[in-house]
């Protein structure tokens, strides 16, 4: 992809590796209530393949507890100590600066709920110097909260087609397609690869660090 001007990236998934933390807060409330987690790897994989919370929770015999369980996850999962936990991904920090550098924008859409705990983890992580702009939504508004957060930056012809989104859901193929912009799914993050290839119109591949020579401005 060649004349790229602006790069939209999604943080969790493409930039930072969260399934430490996703685990974390999953293990950590069900042993609060008495129940015994999955193990890790078991636990990632059925997230990836989009197995509902309910049903991840029926694993350990704690579908009872799926009230009590939400509650809790969204009040742990963006704390200080859980968002620590979070690791940059293999190559995203190459590639930010390998663009910076190349003049193109990159502009950051996240669906998270406290803005300055995000902003405390970019700047802890290295990637808010190589960000230029920050755009937060709510996990409820999914791909047209992402898509309308970012639309004055596309609002030309011009734009869209200098314009790629770098996600990992199904919010950012959603977010892309309402904006007519290029889409590229990473399959390291929250899905699995054989589900974004079922999305279509997206181009799938393993992780960022593949993308560093794919994307450039000239």
């Amino acid at each position: 992809m060649s004349d790229i001007k602006q790069i939209i990236l999604d943080l969790d998934g493409p930039l930072l590796d969260g399934k430490e933390r996703h685990y974390c807060c999953y293990k950590a409330i069900l042993e609060r209530h008495g129940y015994t987690p999955i193990a890790i790897d078991e636990y990632w994989e059925k997230k990836r393949d989009l197995l509902n919370r309910r049903d991840l929770l029926e694993l350990s015999g704690a579908g009872k507890i799926y009230g009590v369980f939400l509650e809790d996850w969204l009040t742990m999962i963006e704390m200080p100590e859980m968002l620590a936990l979070d690791k940059v991904q293999d190559g995203a920090l190459e590639c930010l600066r390998n663009w910076k550098r190349q003049g193109v924008a990159l502009t950051l859409v996240t669906l998270r709920k406290n803005k300055s705990g995000l902003e405390a983890q970019l700047v802890a992580t290295g990637l808010r110097p190589c960000l230029d702009a920050v755009f937060v939504c709510d996990h409820a508004e999914g791909g047209e909260g992402k898509a309308a957060a970012v639309r004055n930056l596309c609002s030309d012809g011009g734009s869209i087609r200098n314009t790629v989104w770098v996600g990992d859901t199904e919010a950012d193929w959603a977010a892309a397609r309402l904006l007519g912009c290029a889409v590229i799914l990473v399959s390291n993050g929250l899905r699995s690869e054989s589900y974004l290839k079922s999305l279509g119109g997206a181009l799938v591949k393993p992780s960022i660090r593949e993308l560093k020579d794919l994307i450039h401005a000239a």
